[in-house]
């Protein structure tokens, strides 16, 4: 079964909380479109192959966040997830 990302809605201003691959991340009210339709469109490219292969791409989008997100900062904008699209957008 694969692992989706959950959704908590609201608990801060402007910042929506979502886990992804068992890591919590804080996100801009105006990218969490942006990285939820991300990640389908990630799971949808990898169902023909295997669950595994897109929990294994959950968990790079995971990484290269924390990755962008080094040096202090809480929340993902979308300069961070451009970074993660640029950088997973053809991994397979």
């Amino acid at each position: 079964m694969f692992s989706q990302s959950t959704l908590y809605f609201g608990t801060m201003d402007g910042h929506h909380k979502i886990s992804i691959s068992g890591v919590v991340f804080y996100v801009e009210n105006e990218c969490k479109n942006l990285l939820l339709n991300h990640l389908k469109f990630m799971h949808r490219n990898n169902t023909l192959q295997s669950e595994n292969q897109f929990e294994s791409g959950e968990e790079r989008v995971a990484e290269i966040l924390l990755e962008e997100l080094k040096g202090g900062k809480d929340v993902v904008t979308c300069k961070e997830l451009e970074a993660v699209i640029n950088r997973t957008r053809n991994s397979r």
